[in-house]
């Protein structure tokens, strides 16, 4: 299987050279089988690179207007991230709890299906900031997820417990989403470092 996904991954990268009708149904399988089956062994980062590749092969205009959309707010999403961040790290250092965080932006793809299920344009789309926050025990991931409804109100129906029931191919994190500083959705994700 590693040895399929590695094939794909480099016929993705360079499907450019290749006919049309070709290039889209490479695509299209990737997306359909590729991606999801990446994301059930979790290797999450092969299922976003594969769909955003996908992406951009099957839908070029949109994936170039997204992309630069999301070029444009990317400097204030930085600034953004560094302050919740900020934020958290201060709160756990009162606190004695050791954590590792890091900041990212949900990919082209994710925001393009967000836009999709949701039927909102981009611009609508708020919580395209996430952060991941990895401690050292179960302890202190249910700790810092207090922490986290402490500072910020829960956006209803956006919280998940893959900790005390974890997903199908073991996957286990809490996810939570919450209106951040500014009123701006914040996704961040707790884990162990062992479940990361």
């Amino acid at each position: 299987i590693l040895i399929k996904f590695a094939d794909r991954l480099h016929n993705m990268r360079t499907i450019g050279h290749l006919p049309e009708e070709k290039r889209r149904r490479i695509a299209e399988e990737t997306l359909d089988i590729y991606a999801p089956l990446a994301n059930r062994l979790g290797i999450g980062w092969l299922r976003t690179e594969f769909e955003d590749l996908s992406f951009r092969t099957l839908m070029p205009d949109l994936f170039d207007d997204l992309r630069k959309k999301v070029a444009k707010r990317k400097e204030e999403q930085k600034k953004y991230i560094d302050e919740v961040k900020k934020i958290i790290e201060d709160k756990l250092s009162s606190t004695g709890i050791s954590a590792k965080i890091k900041g990212r932006v949900k990919h082209f793809y994710g925001i393009y299906q967000k836009t999709v299920k949701q039927k909102i344009p981009f611009e609508q789309v708020h919580d395209v900031i996430g952060l991941r926050i990895v401690t050292d025990t179960v302890g202190h991931c249910y700790d810092i997820l207090g922490i986290i409804h402490s500072l910020w109100p829960l956006v209803p129906g956006r919280f998940k417990d893959f900790i005390s029931l974890p997903k199908s191919n073991m996957y286990q994190s809490l996810h939570t989403t919450v209106v951040g500083p500014g009123g701006d959705r914040v996704e961040f994700q707790i884990r162990t470092e062992d479940m990361n």
